[in-house]
């Protein structure tokens, strides 16, 4: 039987086989083993996979930004918090023989991101591995397109589990939502991970031009975002003092191997 004693010994050796943190480890895993929990429920077409944790998926575990979430698109699916406590009490409550036992009474549902069109909810729960107590947190959005169409991948695992296949975002729209929010925020931005995500990702992967530029028009107007004059182009953003001084910061927090200047 996969018991989580066993587990947590394995994650242990495979932390220092791989110079890793034990903690970051064992966090991941719980967030894998929740996504797995999601491929076997019945709603597993009612989510899509995005965020930090689709880029993990992407990069194939090995994404130089550390992620301590779960974010996920809900579609043809109610956001109100009655119907979305019923959807994960039946996530969670699933049996995966993986070690990990989810506190159902834990589970907590708030509306976040009120002020938008489509509000969106965060759900948190205490996860165990014997003793050991981990906050698992999922946000799910609602109200945002995907283009072109969500594609299904096999998220990696860390150990010799089943691999979860679920539904996840097109990169090109990745791109276009880190992008909208760069212009939405203006000078005023601090999410200097979207820029080291868009770099990332045009770094590692190829894209069509015009399937990028459709992504970026299509989010944009559903977002209600004007797309001409971007702030974070123009050379005064980029000189900004203050601004380099955050993204100094920030690669330092990450410990990125980003030697690219804002």
């Amino acid at each position: 039987m996969n018991n989580a004693a066993s587990v947590k010994a394995r994650l242990r050796n495979l932390a220092e086989k791989q110079g890793r943190s034990y903690q970051d480890l064992l966090q991941i895993y719980a967030l894998e083993r929740t996504i797995y929990r999601l491929s076997l429920s019945p709603h597993r077409d009612k989510f899509t996979l995005k965020g930090g944790i689709f880029l993990y998926a992407l990069f194939e575990g090995r994404f130089p930004r550390s992620t301590t979430d779960i974010d996920l698109l809900g579609q043809r699916i109610s956001n109100e918090l009655e119907s979305l406590d019923k959807v994960f009490n039946d996530i969670f409550s699933l049996n995966a023989d993986d070690g990990i036992r989810f506190d159902l009474e834990s589970m907590n549902l708030r509306t976040i991101a009120d002020t938008k069109q489509h509000p969106g909810t965060r759900v948190t729960i205490t996860a165990y591995m014997e003793r050991t107590r981990l906050s698992i947190t999922v946000d799910v959005g609602f109200g945002d397109c995907i283009t072109p169409e969500r594609v299904q991948m096999e998220f990696p695992v860390l150990l010799n589990d089943p691999e979860p296949v679920v539904f996840a975002y097109s990169k090109e729209s990745v791109i276009a939502e880190k992008l909208e929010a760069i212009a939405s925020l203006g000078f005023l931005t601090s999410r200097y991970k979207d820029f080291y995500d868009i770099f990332l990702l045009c770094k590692f992967f190829r894209f069509d031009g015009a399937t990028l530029q459709a992504a970026i028009k299509e989010t944009f107007r559903n977002r209600s975002t004007p797309i001409e004059d971007i702030v974070a182009f123009e050379k005064q953003f980029i000189s900004d003092s203050l601004h380099q001084r955050r993204w100094t910061a920030f690669a330092k927090k990450k410990n990125t191997t980003f030697d690219t200047s804002l």
